[in-house]
């Protein structure tokens, strides 16, 4: 009986116990169903495009790690602009490198970078590009680059990729290239020089002007006025000519120039007429001088008068008188053409004989 009883008792003590937690369970179960409902936030998706085209993953910028430890950020790309939709807006930090929404809503947004700087690819025909011209040129700057013609060649004209402009500056020996905003590639064209020398003439004739491309020979026929000769040539732009049978030339054209051919007068040579008379006034000069300068080629003549009772004769070594004119009983005119020679005549005088 002692063993019944002691059952029971437990049996009880079961079922309470059963029951509190089935009363418990009820009302956790009950609590929990009260709670708030969980609100998902709204999803930002991301697109991201470089120069307009899209790629896979956001542009990053490159950190170095500098000799000393510290680091600094080769800025590789710039943010341009954003563009959402369902109305989102927001920032880019161009710090943190992020795009920050002003809200958590269901919308997708378009990131677009550009590259920070571009690459310039020259290729010059006939002249040679500098060493330290830049090999890239930040977004939107402009662009200077250094080229030296070869030895006669001048500026013709470039030709860029996507008909970009450049401009040449002739004083610097530059192309520029403004406002870059992508990658150029330019071919630049140098021609050979087409130069011109200008002959003017004085004292003579043959002006022209003549062009030939550089380091050509160039000439010009010229020809001296009558009593001209052996012309002074004066050539500009360090530019020299030579002179011999009537043409005038320049070995090597390097610049434009202009040359004055100056042609001189030919000297005038001039031979002495000399008479000498006797002592004691026997013959006198009546036309002429008893020295006299004659013109080369010219015509001397001098006129002798005889005093009373006296006749004269002339010596003039190994040239005679080409015309020997009586003018009356007294006087006598000696005529030498076409002087080429200095002539010296002694006069020789005579009592006339009854």
């Amino acid at each position: 009986m002692k063993n019944k009883g002691m059952l029971i008792i437990l049996v009880i003590l079961f079922l309470i116990t059963s029951l509190s937690a089935g009363v418990g369970y009820y009302y956790n179960s009950n609590r929990e169903s009260k709670k708030d409902p969980i609100i998902e936030k709204g999803k930002v998706v991301y697109k991201y495009y470089l120069e307009d085209t899209e790629v896979n993953e956001m542009p990053k910028n490159e950190t170095i790690t500098n000799e000393d430890g510290t680091q600094s950020v080769n800025k590789l790309y710039n943010f341009l602009r954003f563009s959402c939709t369902n109305d989102l807006t927001g920032e880019f930090n161009e710090e943190n490198w992020k795009f920050n929404p002003t809200e958590e809503k269901d919308s997708t947004c378009s990131l677009y970078f550009v590259n920070s700087k571009y690459a310039i690819t020259l290729t010059v025909v006939n002249g040679t590009a500098s060493e330290d011209n830049p090999k890239y040129i930040d977004r939107e700057e402009n662009g200077a680059f250094k080229i030296t013609p070869h030895e006669g060649y001048q500026y013709k004209d470039a030709v860029c990729s996507d008909d970009k402009e450049a401009t040449w500056n002739e004083n610097d020996k530059t192309l520029l290239i403004n406002a870059v905003t992508k990658d150029v590639m330019c071919k630049v064209n140098f021609s050979i020089q087409t130069l011109t020398a200008k002959i003017t003439v004085v004292n003579g004739t043959g002006n022209t002007s003549e062009s030939v491309e550089y380091g050509q020979s160039v000439s010009a026929i010229v020809s001296a006025n009558d009593g001209y000769e052996k012309p002074k040539i004066e050539c500009s732009n360090k530019q020299t000519a030579t002179f011999e049978n009537n043409k005038v030339t320049i070995q090597k054209l390097t610049q434009n120039t202009e040359c004055k051919v100056t042609f001189n007068a030919v000297p005038v040579k001039k031979y002495k007429l000399t008479v000498e008379l006797p002592t004691h006034n026997q013959v006198t000069i009546v036309g002429g001088s008893n020295i006299q300068e004659i013109e080369e080629g010219k015509t001397g003549t001098f006129t002798l008068k005889n005093a009373d009772g006296y006749t004269s004769s002339i010596s003039c070594g190994d040239v005679s008188p080409t015309k020997k004119e009586e003018i009356d009983s007294t006087t006598t005119k000696y005529t030498f053409l076409s002087m080429t020679k200095d002539i010296s005549c002694e006069v020789t005088a005579k009592a006339s004989e009854e």
